[in-house]
């Protein structure tokens, strides 16, 4: 009888682990951000890092993942993955999780890389691969960025009708160039756009945060 009933407290013990494993995610958030690194962006890339560990880390809580991710010439690589944390349930090692994290946002948001071209859609699609893994309740990419797309030679970049299903995105800190300034309508068809494609691809929402402070509200109202 004991070698019944073993195996059937055994898989009862599973079962009960699993499904607290998948209530949690129903309560975790999933971050990634993405920094345009060409052109006359590449030099916000100290401002974005600031932004980031104001505005999101302190908003992160145990089981929260962030993944952070560099727009350049040909962003769907994990190399273009610059860092990446799921937040620990013991607080203390959570903090030092993002100690650690922050240091790393520090070096490369004063390091000099710089990209020729600019592949946005691409890193949209790594970050769209990394948050669906995560299986988390909030999914929510921001997009630091010109929105200016200038995709090299033989790159294509088409969205899958549900390539964003679920998630939440917003365009942070779109700085105009100057045809923007000298024709305020080619900013604004480009953004309508992008809100086209990226809620054509399933997004929940697409907003475009010109104040960094907006952050916390924008992430409130996700949840």
């Amino acid at each position: 009888m004991l070698k019944i009933i073993k195996p059937v407290l055994f898989a009862l013990s599973v079962s009960l682990v699993v499904a607290a494993c998948s209530d949690n995610k129903a309560y975790e958030t999933s971050y990634c951000t993405m920094v345009d690194i060409s052109g006359t962006y590449s030099s916000q890339k100290k401002s974005v890092v600031n932004i980031v560990k104001a505005g999101i880390l302190p908003q992160m809580i145990p089981g929260d993942s962030l993944f952070f991710v560099k727009i350049d010439s040909n962003s769907y690589a994990e190399e273009n993955l610059v860092t990446k944390l799921t937040l620990d349930y013991r607080p203390t090692q959570a903090n030092s999780q993002k100690l650690t994290l922050s240091k790393t946002l520090d070096k490369f948001g004063s390091g000099k890389a710089r990209s020729r071209l600019t592949d946005i859609s691409g890193a949209m699609m790594l970050c769209s691969d990394y948050l669906k893994k995560t299986q988390s309740g909030t999914q929510i990419m921001f997009i630091f960025s010109d929105m200016k797309e200038e995709l090299p030679n033989g790159v294509k970049r088409n969205f899958a009708d549900d390539e964003f299903e679920g998630m939440h995105i917003a365009a942070m800190n779109v700085i105009k160039l100057k045809k923007d300034s000298n024709d305020p309508e080619v900013y604004r068809k480009r953004l309508r756009k992008w809100e086209k494609r990226i809620t054509d691809a399933g997004a929940d929402n697409w907003s475009t945060l010109l104040d960094a402070t907006k952050i916390q509200e924008f992430i409130d109202q996700a949840k």
